[in-house]
């Protein structure tokens, strides 16, 4: 059974990680889709593949969340080819933090970390570190949302889910700048629930902690060349009760679940997928 047959799904995001992992899932359900990412080049690859796998209508659209006429731009060209969006996945912004805020320094752990904090670190965050941190996890998730509205309210019946981090619920030493941010995009998905229940639209969050993505690799290959990646994040692994990390595919299917009519009396709820980090339920 398909379940998202004739359903449209935006993904932002979209063209790698946990975003195409979750347009796979969707695709493999029969939906519509349409993705946008920054990277034109990745976002048709993805998208080919994704139209040649499923066979499944798939619209790539290159956009900037951080740029409100991009955003708009690609919002119009889903309503041209759709009419409507029955779900809504705000998956772009920064994934984490590859250096700790105001100074060079590696972040290896959710709420632990192996090393010394170097001192004077929060009086150095710039004034730039914390508007950047703010455009990407909160404000570009809000202008995409605000220029989808329409076109989910004609599905009459329609899903949003936030994908945020545990970071803004458990926020860890020094990555300050992105668990405010989170904490922010978490209150928005809050009262968004509230506002948009009357509309038909539900809205939730997935909160996502010590899940492998390819920025691992990257993050061992420039902090600690000389570990194998296993090494690397022993120290994150440590901290997480289930002992190992978790996959893009496991957060794909909590982002099916609540987009999805399996959770059609669900709104305003937060679902972490984190092994067990979070330290409260």
């Amino acid at each position: 059974m398909a379940l998202m047959r004739d359903k449209v799904v935006v993904i932002t995001g979209g063209s790698r990680g946990i975003g195409l992992a979750a347009a796979r899932l969707f695709a493999a359900q029969g939906a519509s889709l349409a993705l946008c990412a920054r990277g034109e080049e990745k976002l048709r690859e993805a998208a080919r593949m994704l139209g040649e796998t499923y066979a499944v209508p798939v619209l790539p659209h290159a956009a900037d969340i951080l740029d409100t006429a991009s955003v708009q731009a690609f919002v119009h060209a889903v309503a041209s080819r759709y009419g409507h969006i029955d779900a809504l996945v705000n998956n772009a912004g920064a994934s984490s933090q590859r250096e700790a805020d105001g100074v060079n320094w590696p972040v290896n752990a959710v709420d632990a970390v192996s090393q010394p904090l170097p001192p004077g670190r929060f009086e150095a965050i710039s004034d730039a570190e914390w508007r950047a941190a703010l455009e990407q996890k909160l404000l570009g998730m809000a202008r995409v949302v605000r220029a989808a509205l329409p076109a989910l309210r004609a599905a009459q019946g329609a899903s949003i889910v936030n994908v945020t981090s545990i970071k803004g619920r458990q926020p860890p030493p020094r990555v300050v700048t992105s668990g405010v941010a989170w904490a922010a995009a978490m209150n928005l998905s809050k009262a968004l629930s509230l506002e948009l229940a009357q509309d038909a639209i539900r809205v939730n969050v997935v909160s996502v902690g010590g899940i492998l993505t390819p920025q691992m690799e990257a993050g061992r290959a420039r902090w600690a060349p000389g570990k194998t990646l296993e090494e690397f994040l022993a120290p994150r692994v440590a901290n997480i009760p289930l002992k190992r990390l978790g996959s893009m595919d496991e957060v794909a299917q909590a982002i099916f679940f609540l987009a999805s009519p399996l959770s059609s009396y669900i709104t305003g709820q937060c679902l972490a997928v984190d092994g067990g980090g979070l330290r409260s339920i």
